[in-house]
């Protein structure tokens, strides 16, 4: 049931740095935009082409002036113990790729609740999510999570939410400057625990629901990345590279176990699907190499 006319019921907010390459795209198009007749809406700084598939379809182009530091982002917005709490994470990723994302919702947060209250439900991911599933449908209430990828917190690369909690969910830049962050019973700072504690902070945590992994993360080989860089190639597809195997390894695990037929059109994947496996068994996966910035 649509809102009117010309509005979807699924708004998908594909944010951060344009990573993946049109092929990675194509499986969002495919997999979660077509499905769902969903519009979409990007997010990004101005320092990225926005001649790509991507950009072509959106509905919406939030298109902000690039930091060449985001501590000045923060600086001019806060007052309280931000600075303090992503000092915190400088051997964790939370200060290198945190900062970046959690500027990248509060820009959301402050300039696009207007339309995104507009629609039923939001779907909150980036460019560099390979699908191989069609995304599964939202209902009343619940916020869907993948399984997986918690690293001693939460895995905050996709959501999807009823619009009514998006100011709560996008609201994470003003718990990370408030005293009690910094004071967090956690094992490690990194963007997953702070993810889960802001997520119980707006009393949003019990309404998670863990989905079946069905998206994997991914770059194009050369390309930036702030915290991990790929060392495995995806055979057969060119200059595409695994980010994480674990999450590729369950994620194509999951595709069999749900409907075999569907690995008639993703032959490739699988023979990956059965190398990582093989070099798993025999002790020889590796996860990423750490970037330090």
């Amino acid at each position: 049931m649509q809102l009117n006319s010309n509005i979807a019921d699924y708004l998908v907010i594909v944010a951060g740095s344009p990573r993946g390459g049109v092929r990675t795209w194509k499986t969002i198009q495919k997999h979660v935009l077509q499905p769902l007749d969903a519009d979409l809406a990007i997010c990004c700084s101005d320092e990225w082409n926005q001649d790509s598939l991507l950009f072509k379809l959106a509905k919406y182009k939030w298109i902000f002036e690039e930091y060449e530091d985001y501590s000045n982002y923060y600086s001019t917005r806060f007052e309280g113990t931000w600075r303090e709490l992503f000092e915190l994470g400088k051997e964790t990723g939370l200060y290198s790729s945190g900062m970046l994302q959690f500027a990248k919702k509060d820009i959301i947060k402050n300039n696009y609740l207007e339309t995104i209250k507009k629609y039923k439900y939001i779907i909150y991911t980036r460019f560099d999510q390979y699908h191989v599933k069609d995304h599964p449908k939202l209902y009343e209430n619940e916020i869907l999570i993948p399984e997986g990828e918690d690293y001693d917190g939460l895995c905050d690369r996709h959501a999807a939410f009823p619009s009514e909690y998006a100011e709560k969910f996008f609201d994470l830049c003003t718990f990370i400057d408030l005293e009690k962050a910094l004071s967090l019973k956690v094992k490690i700072y990194n963007s997953e625990s702070i993810f889960l504690n802001h997520l119980k902070h707006e009393n949003l945590l019990e309404k998670v629901r863990r989905t079946k992994r069905s998206q994997f993360t991914v770059n194009l080989k050369g390309e930036h990345t702030n915290w991990r860089t790929s060392i495995y190639r995806l055979y057969f597809y060119k200059k595409l590279m695994i980010k994480y195997p674990e999450e590729f390894i369950v994620s194509i695990k999951n595709l069999i176990n749900s409907n075999k037929s569907l690995l008639i059109g993703n032959f490739r994947l699988l023979i990956n699907y059965i190398y990582l496996m093989t070099r798993k068994k025999i002790g020889f996966l590796k996860n990423t190499i750490l970037r330090r910035k």
